[in-house]
């Protein structure tokens, strides 16, 4: 794409010099041979333009093949325009410029080649420039002909030195772009090896988990067989909530192969706003009775959906439990959307909160805290379908975590 626009500002440029030259300079030029050159490349460029994205994985000899082209233009150009006497002669270099810094190596000596190849045989066969008021042979530096000479020289070299500093100083630009996309895919894959680590650590507890529940769920059992339930209430309610978690437990371990199973990036199912938060609240409330928890929907409707997963639910649970850890009335989730994202600012009356702790909060070091673990689960799941997470403190007083979760 780039050679793409290089191409049609350097045909432009050339347009623009013949002008001159007929109307201007009073220059005699054969301009039937010149059109049909830059018909040629703009045909060229054209049939470049509509076939870039299917160029494959030959890059680098495609590149060299539009380059060639653009030489050879150049050069015919220049065989009807005064051969090697053309002061745009400069444009060589920007082929030759693009090359080095693209495709290295082998190609671009080849090129280097031709060009050198070209710009001998041009010292030899060319079109002289002919002037209509004066003989080109007989010119001399009084009569202002090689101050014009001169004069093309120095536009020859402006325009070159300022396509190659714009498409060098552009492709510097990508290349540290692509250099910041190949770390963060480094601490992404950083971040999946350490979930791999994790999700082994979790399938051999839980596996080594049945037996010791089992065993708690017969002790259950026994605790009341040789108490009234009117004598002892309080001994057959707590044996209650004992077997509640007891089957709690069991209930989430069993979960773990169908997660398993179902654990790809955007592989649940599209649901609607409305009822995708509805099922969070009611996940997170079979954990926790308290705080209350309120939603704040916007006004208007919405009308996107969002994917929902076990692995997203868990996710927003966790962060649920970590506002609801810190606040001490009353947590709020305040809900807003956009064309493509919905955002859910959790909202906690957290008091004390530093900058320091906002910092640890992104759970990136997770295995020095155990505490951190199901924050840093929280934070990878959402980022692998294309959400992210923020945190932050507000204004008066409390934290805000801020969920950002794109539409199905």
């Amino acid at each position: 794409m780039q050679l793409f626009w290089l191409r049609n500002i350097t045909m432009s440029f050339i347009v623009l010099t013949v002008l001159l030259a007929l109307f201007v300079l009073k220059i005699s030029l054969p301009t039937m041979p010149i059109v049909l050159i830059l018909f040629a490349l703009a045909i060229t460029n054209l049939i470049t333009r509509k076939s870039i994205d299917n160029i494959g994985e030959n890059l680098d000899w495609t590149v060299f093949s539009h380059l060639s082209i653009d030489i050879i233009s150049f050069s015919l150009i220049f065989y009807f325009t005064g051969g090697a006497t053309n002061p745009f002669i400069f444009l060589y270099l920007i082929p030759l410029a693009i090359s080095a810094t693209i495709i290295p190596g082998r190609q671009t000596w080849m090129l280097t080649s031709l060009t050198v190849m070209l710009y001998s045989l041009l010292l030899r066969f060319n079109v002289p420039l002919t002037y209509i008021d004066h003989d080109h042979h007989s010119m001399t530096a009084n009569d202002g002909m090689f101050n014009q000479h001169v004069i093309g020289m120095w536009f020859g070299f402006l325009l070159s030195a300022t396509l190659v500093t714009w498409f060098i100083t552009h492709l510097s630009r990508e290349l540290k772009r692509r250099d910041n996309d190949i770390t963060e895919a480094r601490q992404r894959e950083l971040q999946d090896e350490q979930l791999v680590t994790l999700g082994t650590l979790a399938a051999g507890t839980a596996y080594e988990l049945d037996k010791p529940l089992a065993s708690l769920s017969m002790i259950a059992d026994e605790i009341t067989r040789d108490h009234e339930m009117e004598r002892d209430p309080k001994l057959f309610w707590n044996q209650e909530i004992l077997r509640q978690q007891i089957n709690r437990c069991k209930e989430i371990l069993s979960e773990l192969p169908e997660t398993m199973d179902d654990s790809g990036p955007g592989s649940g199912e599209p649901t609607p706003a409305h009822e995708f938060i509805d099922r969070i609240v009611s996940r997170w409330r079979k954990q926790r009775k308290s705080p209350p928890c309120k939603a704040i929907f916007p006004k208007s409707d919405l009308s996107g959906k969002l994917i929902y997963d076990k692995t997203i639910a868990q996710a927003l649970v966790n962060l649920l439990n970590r506002s609801a850890d810190l606040t001490h009335r009353q947590l709020n989730i305040k809900i807003s959307a956009s064309e493509k994202e919905l955002t859910l600012d959790i909202l906690d009356d957290s008091t004390n909160i530093n900058d320091v702790q906002i910092e640890n909060a992104k759970g990136e070091c997770f295995y020095k805290k155990p505490q951190s673990i199901g924050l840093f689960l929280a934070l990878t799941s959402l980022r692998r379908v294309g959400g992210n997470v923020q945190f932050s403190k507000m204004h008066t007083h409390g934290g805000c975590t801020r969920v950002i979760l794109p539409f199905a």
